[in-house]
């Protein structure tokens, strides 16, 4: 897996590790993948399939009532979700306090709150999915794991709408992708201890000392005590994530920022190890699988006839969309219209109560032909998406506010929001931003990452 001045590590040196790190995540399908990824695999085509009957019963539903789909959810779920009581936080807390890592009550409390929210939300989505079963017509025509199934095989209809095999072959590939990018990222972790174990023992060896004296003199005697200032400064940056005032977090605080001096120092002693040393890394990242991603009704600039396409799915109040927008910008402009750029929709509307409306607005401005400088004013004034200023901005950027408030107000592009969400569920979308260059998902998401997806997209275009 890695060569360290001659030293070979091989994967069995790291596989009780990498074993023991996935076996114990939380999350049930990577642990189940690890152990047999071929039944997996099968089990969670099976899940695709009836997550797409559901979410297609849910729209049915919704369109009954004139809603859109979240807003069908939001009334029968999120709205009937009860706060959980004292005495229930207390219950769920003394059941997992293992699992917690003994941590107090207080410091866990809002993790024991989402946990129980979920559980009802899970109980109350559940019933209504039986319920919707007995007043939808779903017909199920072949089994999703069959062999050799034909191009454009029906597996299931709702209502006489058809899901084909296609749906969740696409879905699976972003599946199997981000599982087998888990199990690599396990694997890379640990090797990279490995290394630098090794190169500290060089280290070690040339200075005549043990490596424990390395460590000491690197990093432990330089770890400074953290200011009184320090921590106030941190606490007044970070109290709306903070549970519970200065005084009661102080420890905590002071911990954590000697935690964040010990890993720079580390980082610096192992950078400049391997600076000195010859370390060759054999272990391969996953090669990301090539999705057929449709362009839709998506705003886009650039050539039609492009070598390389950027599809970003996007939520206008996602803080890390508007982080990631301006690098995007800055990136495209060095490739002029070589790149064409495509924005669709995804706004996640259980976590963000002004997306839907933002998406809406958006829609309208790009009707008038001024999309681009409309989200820009979106993505500089995330905290201000409330339907006046949604308003105001189209003013800011001369837009026709009689026919804008017309079509603003009148829900008139839900249908093609909902179909940018429903098909990036397809893609396997589950956060924003979502990036596909030629197909293939963004995931590096700073200015150097997206350059280079561009430019194997450029090569990939140029094999012949």
């Amino acid at each position: 897996m890695a060569v360290v001045n001659d030293v070979s590590i091989s994967g069995t040196e790291i596989e009780e590790q990498v074993s023991n790190r996935v076996l114990n995540d939380p999350d049930p399908f990577l642990r189940a993948f690890f152990q047999d990824r071929a039944t997996a695999i099968k089990e969670a085509r099976q899940r695709a399939l009836d997550a797409l009957v559901n979410s297609l019963l849910a729209a049915a539903e919704a369109k009954k009532r004139g809603l859109s789909r979240e807003e069908f959810l939001t009334r029968e779920i999120d709205n009937k979700i009860s706060a959980p009581s004292e005495a229930e936080i207390r219950a769920t807390y003394d059941a997992n306090r293992a699992q917690l890592g003994n941590a107090a009550l207080e410091t866990v409390r809002p993790q024991l709150v989402n946990y129980i929210k979920g559980q009802r939300s899970e109980e109350l989505y559940s019933t209504l999915l039986n319920r919707l079963k007995m007043t939808n017509s779903v017909m199920k025509n072949a089994d999703v794991n069959a062999p050799n199934l034909a191009p454009g095989t029906v597996l299931a209809s709702v209502n006489g709408q058809p899901i084909r095999i296609e749906a969740i072959n696409e879905r699976m590939k972003s599946y199997v992708y981000k599982l087998e990018m888990r199990i690599f990222a396990a694997q890379k972790e640990i090797l990279d201890r490995r290394i630098n174990d090794l190169l500290i023992v060089a280290e070690a060896n040339k200075r005549k000392v043990g490596p424990e004296e390395i460590v000491r003199t690197e990093i432990t005697e330089k770890i400074k005590p953290s200011t009184e200032a320090e921590i106030a400064k941190f606490y007044a940056e970070n109290k709306e994530r903070i549970n519970g005032d200065l005084a009661a977090t102080r420890s905590s605080i002071s911990t954590y920022l000697d935690q964040q001096q010990q890993e720079k120092l580390e980082k610096e002693l192992v950078n400049r190890l391997r600076a000195g040393a010859k370390v060759q890394i054999l272990l391969k990242e996953p090669e990301p699988p090539l999705i057929t991603v449709a362009i839709g009704k998506g705003a886009l600039r650039g050539d039609p006839n492009a070598a390389v396409t950027v599809i970003e799915f996007t939520d206008f109040q996602c803080a890390a969309c508007g982080a990631m927008y301006p690098v995007i910008e800055d990136v495209l402009k060095s490739y002029g219209s070589r790149v064409r750029f495509v924005i669709r929709n995804f706004p996640l509307t259980r976590l963000h109560e002004n997306a839907m409306r933002a998406a809406q607005a958006a829609e309208a401005a790009k009707a008038q032909g001024k999309f681009w400088e409309y989200i820009d004013l979106l993505f500089k004034n995330q905290s201000a998406l409330d339907v006046d200023s949604l308003k105001k901005y189209a003013t800011q950027v001369g837009l026709d506010r009689k026919r804008f408030d017309a079509e603003f107000e009148s829900a008139k592009y839900d249908a093609d929001i909902r179909r940018d969400v429903e098909e990036g569920e397809i893609y396997g979308i589950e956060a924003t931003p979502t990036i596909f260059i030629n197909g293939v998902m963004l995931t590096e998401f700073s200015a150097n990452g997206l350059r280079a997806a561009i430019d194997k997209g450029f090569a990939r275009k140029l094999k012949p």
